[in-house]
This record gives structure tokens, sequence and C-alpha cells, in this order.
């Protein structure tokens, strides 16, 4: 058997109503809270976190979080704070509020205040988990995972790229995972963030970093996912299926936290970054063909996630392909993407941005030029 490894610090508190235990961790500490504007509004109307937030000593709000934080302004943020003094940072909203928090937490810590956010984008993979100040996520979406992971997406705008601070010192020091926070989130948010845990859920079995562990995370993300999302885009007031959907972007970020994504998540970035296609979207986008293409590489793994996904069928690879475009084709995926991209060719002229370290390596199977072609046409077409 070869050899892996599983670490994941974060204490998971799950279930309607289990924001109420953050007045606990908040108790007397000068607290740093990372949200965008409708998030504030959206905290302070809480009664439980509002109970939260006035059993700490002291709050500074960081409310203009923005989709996919821009590197330069979270440099202009941290410099605004680096007078600052903190105990702790809450994340309160989406991906990209925890993404902005993990960021801020690591770069207004003692041991990396006087770094840049470009030098700590280098060296985070080295910095011992304590060196960040303690950071408590609490997601309003169910999505990204990112309230259990070591990685925080950051994009240079003026550059179109994206990038990646990862390491054991990003890690949330404890999440808050409550469904009833998604209560009103609409249907394009829903079906993006949706998209993206499901996806998540799927890059870290067609992946070389996959461990028993991460593999048990994932059938059951996929397991549930498949079946609620649908369901759930048709009944957005679903309580049951809203906590359904926080479990499986819990169950996924927890899985990636092992293996990392790949090559669908790798392929994606350009979409966003050049067409503004919605992350999960672009995620979900390739991830029939992805499939596809991973089959040849197979060691037994899709045979094991078929078993789980098709069990009353022939419980074959094929299925599962069936299966996965069906699940794209009823969503309307590449409609969706076609709508906003409108033309195949200008996806095949960002191949050479489609290879990101981290990523597309994690691939099972292996992946150059024609194979990138060929998996864009193909979900192009689908």
């Amino acid at each position: 058997m070869a050899h892996w490894a599983h670490y994941n610090p974060v204490r998971i508190h799950f279930g309607r109503g289990c924001r109420c235990s953050l007045a606990d961790e908040l108790n007397e500490q000068r607290v740093l809270i990372v949200c965008s504007p409708r998030g504030r509004q959206q905290l302070e109307s809480d009664a439980p976190l509002g109970q939260a937030i006035r059993s700490a000593k002291r709050i500074l709000w960081m409310d203009s979080v923005e989709t996919n934080p821009d590197l330069n302004r979270l440099q202009e943020l941290t410099n605004e704070l680096q007078s600052a003094i903190l105990d702790c940072v809450v994340a309160f909203g989406g991906g990209s509020a925890i993404d902005s928090a993990k960021v801020l937490a690591l770069a207004l810590s003692p041991a990396a205040r006087k770094r840049s956010l470009r030098e700590l984008l280098a060296a985070a993979s080295s910095l011992p988990i304590c060196t960040s100040l303690p950071l408590y996520a609490v997601p309003t979406t169910a999505g990204t995972g990112s309230e259990v992971t070591p990685y925080a997406t950051v994009w240079d705008h003026s550059e179109r790229r994206k990038l990646s601070l990862a390491g054991p010192a990003v890690y949330p020091r404890s999440a808050f995972v409550d469904s009833e926070l998604s209560a009103s989130v609409p249907y394009n948010s829903s079906l993006s963030t949706g998209l993206d845990a499901i996806n998540q859920a799927a890059e870290s079995i067609w992946n070389r970093n996959m461990t028993p562990i991460s593999e048990i995370l994932a059938h059951r993300a996929l397991q549930q996912g498949i079946t609620a999302l649908p369901m759930l885009l048709n009944d957005l007031e679903n309580h049951n299926l809203r906590g359904t959907m926080a479990e499986v972007s819990l169950l996924a970020g927890l899985a990636i936290s092992q293996t990392q994504t790949s090559l669908c998540h790798a392929i994606s970035y350009p979409l966003t970054s050049y067409f503004g296609v919605p992350h999960g979207l672009a995620c979900a986008f390739t991830m029939p063909a992805v499939l596809r293409h991973n089959l040849s590489a197979d060691d037994g793994r899709f045979m094991r996630l078929a078993k789980v996904l098709c069990p009353h069928k022939s419980e074959s690879c094929q299925e599962l392909l069936h299966l996965f475009n069906g699940f794209n084709q009823y969503l309307q995926v590449a409609i969706k993407v076609r709508q906003i991209v409108g033309s195949v060719d200008l996806l095949i002229g960002l191949c050479e941005q489609m290879y990101t370290l981290g990523r597309s390596d994690n691939a099972m199977a292996s992946v150059n030029d024609d194979v990138l072609k060929s998996i864009i046409y193909e979900a192009w077409k689908s």
C-alpha cells in the first residue's frame, strides 16, 4: 500500500444554530471581522452572532470584501491595519471573505507583519501552524469548504493570474458551519457554490494525492450532493436541503485539504479571470470530460465510486460517466459557460495558462496541450 498521511487541525462546529458557540471564542478578545458590506448587515442583524460580537472586548471591521480578492487591494488593507492590536480574526461570508481573512490573519500576525503579501505567498508553506492569528470561519454559502482547508485563493487582477496562499499556517482555528446562514442565498450563487463543492469532491478522487480517508469523505459528499443540489435549486427555501449542501461542502473541503484540487480547477482559472465565469460553474464545466480522461489511469477507484453512486445499475465506469454527463446537462453547465464566453477558440487560446502547479499535475492521467484541447472541445459541445 502506498504511503499517505492525514492532518486537519480545524475544530468543526456543524448544524443549525451552532453559530451560537462563536460567543465562547470571542469573549474579551480584540477581533477583526472580515466580510462584505452585505455580510456585515447579515451578521449584525443575526441575534446569536450579535451576542457573539457583544462578548468581544473590541471589534474592528474590514467589511469591503469583494468577489475574487485582489492581491494589491489586500496589501493595501494589510498596510492600513499594521498598527491594530488584535487577538483573533473572524471570517464571515463565502469563499472570498474566508480567503481574505486567511490572508489578513497571517499577514497581521506578529511573526509576519514585516513581510509583504508576495513574500508570504512564497513562504507560507514553510510557516508552522501557530504562525497566524487564530481565525474563526463562519461560512454563509455551501461551496468552497475554505473553512477547513490550508489554502486561500488570491487574484492578481492586473496580470489576470490566480495565486495561492498555502501551508499549515493558513488553517483556521475553528469552523462554524450553520446552514441557517445560507437560507437566503439566491439561485445563481447556490448553483455556483454547489457545483464548486461537488467538483472539489470529484477532483479529490481523480487525484494522485487521494488517501483512504479523503476517498471516504468524497464518496459521501458526491453521494449526497449530486442528488441534493438539483433538488435545492427547485426548492431554495428547503432547510433540509440547505443542511445537506452545507455538509457536502464541508466534506469536500476536508477531502481537498489533503489532496488539493486538480485539472478542472486549473482549467477554470482563465475562465474566471478573462471572462468572469463564476468559479463553481467554471470548475464544473470540464468535469465529465476530465473524468473520461482520468478513466484511462484507473486503479480501481472509479469502480469503487461507481458502486457508491450507481448502486442500482451496472456499477461500471461508463455508468459513472453517464451520471456526471447527465448531472451537468440537467444544470445546463455548458450552455451557461457558452453564453458567457462566446467562442471555444477563445478558450483554446488560453491553454498555456491552464497548467497550474499543484493543480493540473495532480491529475491521474498525464496532461499536455492536445489533452487540454480535447477536454475543452468535449466540454464545449456537451
